[in-house]
């Protein structure tokens, strides 16, 4: 099965060239930035098409006649969906570094003139180590879960366990911030009531903690 990779650009060349660099290996998502555009069109986009992965360039205002770049995108995504793959790609390195957080995100579309094979095979494998990674964190945590209930369930948990159960819950909750995909022993409308609360409770207990480490 292949990967579906969204990619946006605002250069009808980029398009094009990661195309043709991508399309026999991937499923392509094609999105060019315009004037029309915006993050919220571009993600709803994204996750509607069930993406596995973002690339985006860095430099979108450059010619798409909007007002925000690549950095402001990947901020948006990272906000939303803490854990979810995504890569910058972009002529303007520099520029993109100063403005990002995690510059191991970074690569220069220079891997795409064709001149070092091997600096663009690694970056493939870059991309589909990351899909991995993401997957198989779903799917550890979503098993972990399911372990530590069925203990709790039948017996009791210890305050270690306890409170690894706690950041699972947080933790699923970030890689599903829609609310699905949650364990089969979970679905049931009291456990995800009582998983729903859990985490809002969570959360607002680490944010007073947070203004009280500030003080």
């Amino acid at each position: 099965m292949k990967y579906r990779l969204a990619y946006i650009d605002e250069q009808e060349t980029s398009l094009s060239n990661f195309y043709s660099h991508f399309n026999s290996e991937y499923e392509l998502i094609m999105i060019k930035v315009d004037k029309d555009s915006t993050i919220d069109s571009i993600l709803e986009e994204c996750f509607e098409n069930e993406v596995d992965a973002i690339v985006t360039d860095y430099k979108l205002e450059e010619e798409g006649d909007v007002n925000f770049n690549g950095d402001k995108l990947f901020n948006t995504i990272k906000s939303k969906h803490p854990h979810f793959p995504v890569i910058m790609l972009t002529s303007w390195e520099p520029d993109a570094i100063d403005h990002m957080e995690n510059v191991h995100l970074i690569y220069n579309k220079d891997i795409l003139d064709g001149k070092n094979s091997d600096e663009f095979t690694i970056f493939k494998s870059k991309i589909n180590s990351t899909i991995r990674n993401y997957y198989k964190k779903i799917e550890d945590t979503n098993n972990r879960i399911g372990e530590l209930v069925d203990k709790r369930n039948s017996s009791s948990l210890e305050i270690p366990e306890e409170e690894e159960l706690t950041k699972l819950y947080i933790l699923n909750d970030e890689l599903h911030p829609d609310g699905k995909e949650i364990p089969a022993n979970l679905i049931q409308k009291e456990s995800i009531t009582q998983l729903n609360d859990f985490v809002s409770e969570a959360k607002e207990i680490l944010e007073e903690l947070k203004k009280i480490n500030k003080k």
